[in-house]
């Protein structure tokens, strides 16, 4: 189950206002990258400056410190700085157990104020060291990271989730005083008399990464290309030892050593984090991170098994048809384009277009018995989708948007060629067990390439259906005004 399923909100508007829709009572393994803060919007813009200030204000009391002893005013303010409550829920995981934050408490803030004392002389004191600090410390996974930067920057995090929980629509709510404000998040409800229920803080998916390159110790090292050969050597030789051993990196333990051996290593370091482009997660091109499943789930509601035919021809014609047809009718009516242009209303990768049909034929597939298969490659490159019974009786679906410069090819060149290769005809007499259909969704008014395609196909028409969905984003029905 998905958020949005929990709260019974709309996972195509959560998509549309980029909020994060993880599932519930899984650990969905995401965090906040502190590197995506830098170009952060709305709430988030200037917070990754706000992060390096809180930083700096720790670095500044380390400086001042006289000794790494709690009877050090300096020293002791450092490490209370670093100590951080259990956050709140933050929807990167929303199971009974585990949801909540991970607090950073007095011995784990010691040990990380204690290695960035030792850090920061070689890298010249910069607050970037505490955006790494993940890499250097010994029990400081990117998880602890990511609820440290909620943490210190929780007044954004409240007021982002104040917002979308209303556009949201979410009712099941409670309100969080924070600083004198109050913000409305969505409740999450606790089973026990002794629990009690707790809010929930939305997350930008923008800022989120499965695994922050702060936390990953191999990719760390390997940004510090600057390394002199015979470190480079070292280096080398510690990894493959690793290989050998069966583990794909060293013990943080002996990188931190061979680091500590070579300080300046820390400064080519931090130099090199800090030239990295803060580039966002692709969720869309990992079908394990993207959340079509809910959208489809949300398009296709609860269907009902109405079968064209009672044999196995029939099922794969009915699962291929109303897969369509759901389709057709989300995005023409009930707004599912919206997922299909980014924020600047520019159409998005056909890839998107892909995966939506792709998670709505599966719900269909299961119910009818057939095998749907994405892209599926028999030689010449790979059709988007077959849909199959056995080995006789197959339906590919070819999906194009308008945009496209090779429509005519697709038509003409790439569906023939993808039915020679699964054994069906495109061309001469109809083969009443095999059908190829290409899916055009008109994403803009200009229809050139779709209008050049027909005017071809009226000349030479092959054995392929052609299915045109009218995707062009249309203004609200509120602000839609009526034709004379």
């Amino acid at each position: 189950m998905y958020f949005n399923q929990q709260f019974n909100v709309s996972a195509i508007l959560m998509r549309k206002l980029g909020v994060y829709n993880g599932q519930v009572g899984v650990d969905n393994r995401m965090f906040v990258d502190p590197k995506l803060l830098v170009k952060g919007e709305d709430e988030f813009a200037g917070a990754h400056q706000d992060l390096l200030d809180y930083f700096a204000r720790v670095i500044a009391l380390i400086k001042q410190s006289k000794s790494q002893s709690e009877k050090d005013p300096f020293w002791a303010a450092a490490q209370k700085m670093m100590r951080f409550k259990e956050t709140s829920n933050t929807g990167l995981g929303c199971s009974e157990r585990g949801t909540d934050g991970n607090a950073i408490g007095k011995t784990l803030a010691k040990r990380i104020i204690t290695q960035a004392a030792h850090i920061l002389p070689h890298a010249e004191y910069q607050p970037e060291v505490l955006e790494l600090i993940g890499v250097f410390t010994e029990g400081l996974g990117c998880d602890r990271i990511s609820d440290m930067i909620v943490s210190v920057l929780k007044p954004r995090f409240l007021a982002y989730t104040n917002r979308v929980t209303r556009q949201l629509g979410i009712l099941e709510t409670m309100p969080v005083e924070y600083n004198v404000n109050e913000y409305l998040c969505p409740r999450i409800r606790k089973v026990g008399k002794a629990k009690r229920d707790k809010p929930l803080i939305l997350v930008p998916r923008r800022l989120l990464k499965p695994l922050p390159i702060a936390a990953d110790i191999g990719e760390a090292l390997d940004m510090a290309a600057d390394l002199n050969e015979e470190t480079r050597r070292t280096a080398n030789k510690m990894f493959d030892q690793a290989r050998e051993r069966g583990t794909q990196t060293p013990a943080k333990s002996e990188v931190l050593a061979f680091m500590s051996s070579r300080p300046a290593t820390y400064r080519e370091l931090v130099e090199r984090y800090k030239r990295i482009e803060a580039v966002p997660y692709d969720f869309d091109r990992n079908p394990k991170r993207a959340d079509f499943d809910p959208i489809a789930a949300e398009i296709v509601g609860n269907p009902i098994r109405a079968y064209a035919g009672t044999d196995s021809w029939g099922k794969v014609k009915a699962c291929a048809n109303q897969t369509i047809e759901h389709l057709k009718q989300s995005i023409e009516d009930n707004r599912l384009s919206d997922v299909l242009f980014d924020e600047s209303g520019k159409p998005r990768r056909e890839l998107i277009s892909q995966r939506i049909v792709f998670s709505i034929a599966r719900i269909f597939a299961k119910l009818y018995d057939v095998d749907v298969t994405p892209e599926g490659n028999s030689g010449p490159g790979a059709v988007d989708f077959k849909f199959s019974i056995g080995n006789s009786q197959k339906l590919l679906i070819e999906t194009k948007l308008s945009t496209h410069e090779r429509l005519k090819d697709g038509y003409y060149l790439q569906l023939p060629a993808y039915a020679k290769a699964e054994g069906i005809k495109a061309h001469g007499r109809p083969d009443e067990r095999n059908r190829l259909v290409l899916l055009i969704l008109r994403v803009t008014e200009d229809e050139r390439h779709i209008q050049a395609l027909a005017a071809e196909i009226k000349r030479e028409a092959l054995r392929i259906d052609v299915v045109v969905i009218d995707a062009v984003r249309k203004p609200s029905a509120s602000k839609r005004r009526k034709e004379p």
